[in-house]
């Protein structure tokens, strides 16, 4: 529960938040909150010797490869893990001919990313060509479970040599488009297909392979996600940020509303006895309020058997955090919502930790994350959806106008989630640098994996 710690403010040497710019004040989570500590997982880095003993011209001894990675969704609306495309790095080096010394270092680079999400239990999935894994030094690197994408030609008999050695080490693969007699799995790209040509052709491969699992990639938005999967489809993923059309009129559900009220109360600076007859007024609520005061992270002494008692004992700080997080479980919108409310967890630690070259309190940054994907996940205008909280007027810019100095971390957010290291990369210069961003990102995932499964494991 080590993440409880951090996430509500009962890290052993908390730090001062950076002071909010006069005319912009910070939720109450932002005071008194420990600073986030800067990143200390390594970026992916290479060798200085990467080519037949020479190092590629430009390389350093602390070369990386930002991976990037898209989000996977299940059929119960979960995250299921992440899908790596090869970086182009790799694909330019194989395409120049490079030598295995070269190639090696570049795939223990790439498949190092996939290695700690197969040992999660998570689905690790890549696209790698057979030119790559007839190199021993490419196919020996690959993370026991991981699913890799496969040319169908090299799944027909005999098998090549590669074949065995991954399939000892529980290693599930697929092939692209059409499914396999040999293949566990098959990815379709959907990029370039319309909603119909997609669930076409999910429905095509489920007859033709119903065994095999179907993975339907790159979709246009949120709504063809869920329809791919309604269709058929064991995993999907697209842009999950984009709603095809944007309802009007709807309303925050009950239970949203009545977080919502709560949180602007403790924003706000109402007194503690008054929040605490709000939250009594909500059995559940109550209960969940109860039930983390007693948990064995709180470290209490004796029992606490009263909503007055547990809102004292947690103060403002960890309060509002837990309101936060009640507000994305109380949503029910969506069928995908919970992999949405694991996103906006990440994002919400990923920003909190480039708060400090953000030059921002980060509990507020923190905040500006979780509330980041409200809009898709009630659905609603996003300007509505945050109106009852009564946001500070940056917050609120970036969320509702994608304006104000804070807007460029959704940016960020965004072109990570979806593998766009192009447009990645400028916008990180402010925080570091795409290797420093994609080592705190890779925290942030870890955070939201381990948050998610203790908030929401019913």
């Amino acid at each position: 529960m080590g993440w409880l710690s951090r996430w509500f403010g009962r890290s052993p040497s908390p730090a001062p938040a950076p002071a909010v710019e006069p005319g912009h004040p910070a939720p109450p989570a932002a005071r008194d909150s420990p600073k986030a500590p800067p990143p200390s997982v390594p970026g992916v880095a290479l060798p200085a010797s990467t080519a037949q003993g020479a190092a590629p011209a430009g390389s350093t001894a602390q070369a990386t490869i930002p991976v990037a990675r898209h989000l996977l969704i299940d059929r119960n609306g979960r995250l299921a893990g992440f899908e790596f495309p090869l970086p182009d790095v790799m694909r330019k080096r194989l395409a120049q001919g490079a030598g295995d010394v070269v190639i090696g270092a570049h795939a223990r680079a790439f498949l190092a990313a996939l290695r700690p999400v197969a040992d999660s239990g998570r689905v690790a999935m890549a696209s790698l060509p057979g030119a790559l894994l007839q190199r021993d030094v490419v196919a020996l690197e690959v993370p026991p479970k991981a699913w890799l994408v496969v040319p169908s030609e090299d799944l027909t008999e005999p098998p090549p040599a590669w074949w065995s050695p991954l399939k000892e080490r529980s290693v599930n693969l697929g092939t692209e488009q059409v499914p396999s007699r040999r293949a566990a799995f098959v990815r379709i790209d959907c990029s370039t297909l319309d909603r119909d040509a997609a669930i076409a052709a999910v429905m095509a491969c489920r007859e033709a392979a119903p065994k095999a699992r179907v993975v339907a990639s790159q979709l246009a938005d949120v709504d063809d996600v869920e329809a791919v999967l309604r269709a058929g489809a064991d995993l999907a993923s697209g842009r999950h940020e984009h709603m095809r059309q944007v309802p009007q009129g709807a309303t925050l559900s009950p239970a949203m509303a009545q977080v919502s009220r709560l949180m602007n109360q403790v924003l706000h600076d109402a007194d503690l006895t008054v929040i605490a007859a709000g939250i009594r007024e909500d059995v559940g609520l109550s209960y969940e309020l109860l039930r983390f005061a007693n948990s064995p992270m709180m470290g209490l002494q004796r029992q606490v058997d009263a909503v007055d008692q547990a809102v004292l004992l947690l103060g403002r700080d960890p309060l509002f955090r837990w309101l936060c997080a009640r507000l994305l479980a109380a949503n029910k919108g969506r069928a995908s919502a919970r992999a949405l409310q694991e996103i906006a967890l990440a994002r919400a630690s990923l920003f909190e930790r480039l708060a400090p070259a953000a030059g921002a309190p980060p509990a507020t940054l923190f905040t500006l994350g979780l509330l980041s994907l409200v809009d898709v996940m009630v659905p609603m205008p996003m300007a509505e959806a945050v109106a009852p909280l009564r946001l500070p007027e940056d917050v609120r810019a970036a969320l509702v106008d994608r304006q104000g100095p804070w807007a460029p971390l959704l940016e960020l957010a965004q072109a990570l989630e979806r593998g766009d290291t192009a447009t990645a990369q400028p916008l990180a210069a402010a925080f570091g640098g795409l290797d420093e961003v994609a080592a705190a990102a890779e925290q942030a995932w870890a955070y939201a994996g381990e948050a998610a499964a203790a908030l929401w494991s019913a």
